[in-house]
């Protein structure tokens, strides 16, 4: 058994912008204004946490310190992380979408870490600060070793409740005589709040990858995997969401 790295978790913005908080629907929330994805962008990269909180709704001082201390939290891991937001399409139900990618890098114990996560989220905004969002979808990937080793996950962003989906992580590059090692497990509610990694049963790949039948749950939500791939050259840690719901 081997613990994956903490390094592979990239916290859900939702909750590193606002989605800790008790937040009330409003009818008063319209479109997303491109000038306030400017803003939340510049202080994402500013690393300053209270200029982000300053942008988002707030319930009271202690959710707003728990803001605050999840992005410090992320900054101390990645602290060259780079942020790059941008306005998606709309949804049915009129909620804007923002599709957020974060790029870093980091060195631990003589090793390089590097970071690359993408999250859409569907969200509220009154035009000058965010409000309630929804994590549509969710990756991150973290590579070490002297290059990225190439690798394609294959899994739906959504699915129903009760299906039966394929969970696929495919390494690209002929293994030609490599040996690869790997597993994926189920992250639980608490390791996702407390941003640790689950303890990870590893088996060669001599397929060349994973492949695993999963069962979706029988209620709405999600379901968050941890993926870790052990190469001659390198790690592979990957974190994926995938949304459960009652209708397509």
């Amino acid at each position: 058994m081997i613990a994956t790295p903490c390094l592979g978790r990239l916290p859900a913005l939702a909750a590193l912008l606002g989605g800790m908080a008790l937040l009330n629907a409003s009818p008063a929330w319209a479109q997303l204004n491109p000038t306030l994805v400017q803003q939340l962008e510049e202080a994402l990269n500013s690393g300053d946490e209270s200029a982000v909180a300053t942008l988002v709704q707030g319930g009271d001082g202690l959710v707003r310190t728990d803001l605050e201390s999840r992005y410090a939290e992320l900054l101390e891991r990645f602290p060259e992380s780079r942020w790059s937001l941008s306005q998606g399409p709309d949804q049915a139900d009129g909620r804007s979408t923002l599709e957020v990618t974060v790029e870093g890098s980091t060195s631990r114990d003589g090793r390089s870490f590097r970071l690359n996560a993408k999250q859409t989220l569907a969200v509220n905004s009154d035009g000058t600060i965010l409000g309630e969002q929804e994590v549509l979808s969710e990756e991150s990937v973290v590579h070490s070793g002297e290059r990225d080793l190439p690798v394609s996950v294959i899994v739906p962003e959504t699915v129903l409740t009760g299906q039966r989906y394929d969970f696929d992580v495919l390494v690209d590059e002929p293994l030609k005589e490599a040996v690869l090692a790997g597993g994926l497990a189920e992250l639980t509610d608490e390791q996702l709040s407390s941003g640790e990694g689950p303890d990870l049963k590893l088996g060669a790949l001599n397929a060349g990858g994973i492949f695993k039948t999963i069962q979706a749950p029988y209620r709405p939500g999600s379901q968050s995997w941890a993926v870790l791939v052990l190469h001659p050259e390198g790690t592979v840690s990957i974190s994926r969401m995938v949304r459960v719901v009652n209708r397509l």
